[in-house]
């Protein structure tokens, strides 16, 4: 059984509505979205010129719609929850709980499981999984919502961000009464440059779209605006908030089984999903498109790409805000350990950073505090852990690097076969 499939035919009978080309028909009762990725002459690009969601399938867009002013637009901002954003956060949930995709997402977590589900049972496990905060490096009351869907300031860029809807509110007026995105190009990368690129009929896959933007963010704590890029982003078009959460649900749930891949509408996707460091919460979830099934008759000709920001080469959504990391460590010096073991730290940022009284923590939790040390831009340093501090067991362990608060800002694993080799350093 395909279930991210069922998912979106659920959806898409539910409150979904459907992505479709400039040229196709447009169902009012049902819903569209016209998905348009080339980009004009005169800088006015709309990605979604034309949406129409019927006054039946209204509701949980309004309902999501009052969540955005509950975050703060840097992620490295603490953020201090209130009663009322709390009950935003029920009255979304008590609705899309009946919604078909979250039907079919429970019942497919209970067949695999065995277990029942109840409905109360089920909002728990979406409030942990969609709105639990965390923190995570230098981010501060992290959740799966904000990042996903309301999109987060990760110093110049966009971080997250992976609801149309939320673009499609940030690129019109009715919404905060400005036109927030300045569309720059479509990125196609791999299969999709061949059998899904733009035609000039329209595109062969508008369910999907990956693309470079600018976001001119409101920062609803401020009441500024910030410049804001993303290079590369995607999300799928015309599902539904209950839409995107049961299909994020179902992925990040290990005890579901699902796979990483799927297929829907012809087209498939690689579902990406990043947890925290502890594994415990959700970070972010975005498909890559990864082509059709077959290429279509006849190929068309490739579109050229009129403005080409670079592509990063590291995953979109990896923490780029982590300052200082650890790249090395001498486990298993030769002779005695004891004071002898070093751990290597990077200073990637372009500015000199002081790492005193941050510790750097092993697996057993034991800790060794940095004093005086200053590591400037783009230069390592090496630690030598003292005897009684944190060590470097033989037998596999982990090295975290810890701030002044406690808060883990980077940590590393290394197996027990990489400790055997004595007087080597291990490099992350």
């Amino acid at each position: 059984m395909n279930i991210y499939q069922q998912i979106w035919n659920a959806d898409q009978e539910g409150n979904g509505i459907k992505p479709v080309s400039s040229i196709e028909e447009h169902d009012p009762d049902h819903g569209y979205v016209v998905v348009n990725e080339k980009v004009n002459e005169n800088g006015d690009h709309k990605l979604f010129p034309k949406v129409h969601i019927p006054n039946q399938k209204q509701e949980t867009y309004d309902l999501c719609r009052n969540l955005f002013n509950n975050y703060a637009l840097d992620k490295r901002r603490r953020e201090t929850k209130t009663p009322e954003e709390d009950q935003e956060v029920y009255d979304l949930l008590d609705v899309i709980v009946y919604s078909k995709p979250m039907k079919a997402a429970r019942q497919f977590v209970a067949e695999q499981t065995g277990e029942t589900y109840s409905q109360s049972r089920w909002i728990k496990k979406l409030i942990d999984i969609w709105f639990t905060q965390f923190d995570m490096g230098q981010g501060r009351d992290l959740s799966a919502f904000e990042h996903i869907v309301v999109g987060e300031q990760s110093k110049g860029k966009v971080s997250g961000y992976h609801f149309w809807y939320k673009y499609y509110l940030d690129d019109s007026m009715e919404f905060l009464n400005s036109d927030d995105i300045v569309y720059v190009a479509p990125r196609y990368e791999g299969p999709r440059a061949r059998y899904g690129a733009l035609t000039s009929e329209g595109i062969q896959t508008p369910e999907i779209s990956t693309i470079a933007y600018k976001w001119d963010a409101y920062d609803y704590d401020t009441g500024a605006r910030r410049p804001l890029y993303k290079p590369v982003g995607g999300f799928w078009n015309g599902c539904s908030i209950e839409g995107l959460l049961a299909l994020g649900t179902i992925r990040f749930l290990r005890e579901a089984r699902a796979p990483k891949e799927c297929i829907i509408n012809g087209a498939s996707y690689e579902l990406k999903l990043f947890r925290s460091d502890d594994n415990r919460h959700l970070r972010t979830f975005y498909p890559k498109f990864l082509g059709r099934l077959s290429a279509p008759e006849p190929i068309p000709e490739p579109v050229p790409d009129p403005v080409p920001p670079p592509i990063p080469s590291e995953p979109e959504d990896v923490d780029s805000e982590i300052d200082v990391r650890v790249v090395a460590a001498l486990v298993n010096p030769k002779g005695d350990d004891e004071g002898y073991e070093t751990v290597t730290l990077l200073n990637v940022s372009p500015e000199d950073v002081d790492v005193s009284r941050w510790s750097i923590r092993d697996k057993n939790g034991n800790v060794f505090r940095c004093e005086a040390l200053t590591i400037p831009s783009g230069e390592t340093r090496v630690v030598p852990l003292p005897k009684n501090t944190a060590q470097l067991s033989n037998r596999g362990g982990t090295v975290e690097l810890l701030d002044q608060d406690g808060k883990k800002i980077h940590g590393v694993s290394y197996s027990r076969a990489q400790a055997k080799r004595k007087g080597w350093t291990v490099v992350f």
